[in-house]
């Protein structure tokens, strides 16, 4: 069994995704495995033919436009590897298309996780976030800070709209917890009106469960690209400000409309 997974979801964004796996192979830490998943597009083009490293798998994420309509479908595909047994590492981290990770990062969870006799069941690390311009080059427009504990179980930071889904690391274990509690394996919640914080959802109903502990060291840089769904506006900070309102009156009336999903 493998000390951490990886799942990693890729659809068609082919100099991104070179960049995220690049990221994934360039670990420090050995012990691990990565599940790509991709939509199809460019698994037929036999894009990932440079994938040798046999701890990285590459598969199909059996996805259909049709699914696409009403499915938020990076969650039905982490959801699908889970509960599908193609997830066999003590610790799940998740990785999209665009984003980076550092190469300590697996090292880092593992070490601080180890070190405390395995009882944390969830972290989160500090973060960067990136703008690639219409040239091609990155430049560091933010930062996410790992400064507390977060959860509801410790009646820590809240999570949902402030921590990105990739500075999140939980254990296999903890999962069993959530389906006591919560009901489904739907760990992430796969309903389209989510699709704005799928990812907070599901941190926030961990956070009920045990603490996440805060790892200050950055890890990961989450990038905003000429195809991330945020983008719009982001080359100016009152842009990114109004998205950020945006993002924030979506969750408003979600949780007005359909009550608190955690």
């Amino acid at each position: 069994m493998p000390a951490v997974s990886l799942i990693l979801v890729s659809h068609n964004k082919p100099v991104f995704v070179r960049e995220a796996v690049d990221s994934v192979l360039k670990q420090k830490f050995d012990d691990w495995e990565g599940i790509l998943v991709d939509s199809g597009v460019l698994l037929k083009q036999r894009f990932f033919d440079f994938v040798q490293d046999p701890r990285m798998r590459v598969l199909p994420s059996g996805e259909t436009p049709e699914l696409a309509k009403t499915t938020n479908m990076a969650s039905w595909c982490f959801n699908r590897l889970i509960n599908g047994g193609e997830v066999h590492g003590e610790l799940i981290l998740y990785l999209c298309d665009d984003d980076l990770l550092y190469p300590e990062a697996f090292g880092t969870y593992w070490a601080y996780y180890v070190q405390h006799g395995r009882e944390p069941q969830a972290m989160y690390s500090s973060q960067d976030i990136g703008l690639v311009g219409l040239d091609g080059k990155t430049r560091i427009i933010g930062h996410r800070s790992a400064d507390k504990p977060a959860g509801r179980f410790c009646r820590g930071k809240r999570l949902d709209c402030r921590v990105d889904y990739l500075q999140f690391c939980h254990t296999a274990a903890i999962l069993e917890k959530y389906r006591e509690k919560y009901g489904t394996t739907q760990y992430h919640p796969e309903n389209k009106r989510f699709s704005h914080h799928a990812d907070g959802v599901f941190m926030e109903r961990i956070g009920s469960l045990t603490t996440v502990h805060p790892i200050p060291k950055t890890l990961s840089m989450n990038r905003r690209t000429v195809h991330s769904i945020n983008l719009e506006h982001s080359e100016s900070a009152f842009g990114r400000a109004l998205i950020t309102a945006r993002e924030k009156v979506k969750g408003g009336w979600d949780r007005l409309v359909h009550g608190r999903p955690y």
